[in-house]
């Protein structure tokens, strides 16, 4: 799998990781990467990550870090193109479309705006003639749309940008194209006002997928289309609220016996449940990173995240 990387993409980013020295993150992580997968770099250096004494490490610390960093590059993770479907899938169905305007010519015009997806993944949008974004869209379809994270709470939290070309809705296809957006906002009621129009993103142009900090990269807009989500993410939410509400010890030992060797972790909390793992965001040693758990193996039902959770932590348990 080919894509364009800015900074350690693979990686789920820690300061931990990070804060040693600028080099290791923009030199040894990303190189070490492309030789797995032979990624096409891009020539942006990096976050400037900071030096002096609040960077200094204790071996005991070098030597985490290297076992974190050890482990992420070798977790089993969905494919860049499955966690961008995902993201866009399940989230709230809102995001910022971004428009030429006419009103301010040269200016871009962002709304906050409804959406739903085809069975492509092709957002699917109901307009009305009163909206600014409307009449911008009428005269130039060039658009661009920034979805966020169903859980999104700040820059460690993944979005998506969709570039692309709307236009209406064929006549013979507004009935499908109103069940799926129904199906994903049922109270959206004024969707069938009169000055309501159907459009769709029916040409994706470009996709733009940024994980959390240093995580940015871009997906070919054909392997967006053409990749389904994964089942087990759309339950993921429930399977989150109790873990986190009820088993968040679990979750801690979880983390120190698979990926820390032991060194304590203050807190750790799930934040994306897959078919082949979780994601965690963890303070370890006072730092908040998320970091990847993988499943012992791949979980094809709730039943199953279940059971890899149980294995797991009886696993950590001896």
């Amino acid at each position: 799998q080919t894509m364009k990387i800015s900074n350690a993409y693979l990686l789920y980013y820690s300061p931990i990781l990070c804060r040693n020295s600028l080099s290791f993150l923009n030199s040894n992580l990303i190189c070490r990467s492309s030789k797995i997968i032979g990624i096409r770099m891009t020539s942006q250096t990096g976050h400037q990550v900071p030096t002096g004494p609040q960077s200094e490490r204790t071996e005991e610390q070098l030597e985490l870090i290297e076992r974190i960093k050890n482990h992420q590059l070798n977790a089993a993770k969905l494919t860049h193109a499955e966690q961008v479907k995902n993201l866009v899938t399940y989230s709230n169905g809102f995001g910022v479309i971004s428009t030429n305007s006419l009103k301010m010519k040269g200016y871009p015009n962002g709304s906050v705006a409804g959406f739903s997806l085809d069975e492509n993944g092709r957002p699917i949008f109901a307009f009305s003639s009163m909206s600014s974004h409307t009449s911008d869209i009428r005269a130039d379809g060039r658009v661009s749309m920034t979805i966020c994270a169903a859980n999104f709470k700040g820059a460690s939290d993944g979005r998506v940008t969709l570039t692309g070309d709307v236009n209406l809705v064929p006549e013979s296809e507004i009935p499908p194209a109103r069940e799926v957006y129904k199906k994903k906002h049922p109270k959206a009621f004024w969707v069938d006002f009169g000055d309501f129009s159907w459009m769709r993103m029916d040409t994706i142009k470009a996709v733009r997928f940024i994980g959390g900090f240093a995580m940015a990269g871009e997906i070919q807009p054909e392997e967006y289309l053409q990749t389904k989500p994964d089942p087990i993410a759309e339950f993921a939410q429930p399977i989150m609220d109790h873990m986190n509400s009820d088993h968040e010890s679990s979750t801690v030992r979880l983390i120190e016996h698979f990926i820390t060797g032991g060194a304590k972790v203050e807190s750790a909390k799930i934040v994306g449940v897959d078919r082949l793992g979780l994601d965690v965001l963890t303070v370890v040693q006072g730092e908040t990173g998320k970091l990847r758990l993988p499943f012992l193996s791949p979980a094809e039902d709730r039943k199953g995240v279940k059971d890899r959770i149980v294995e797991m932590t009886q696993a950590s348990a001896k």
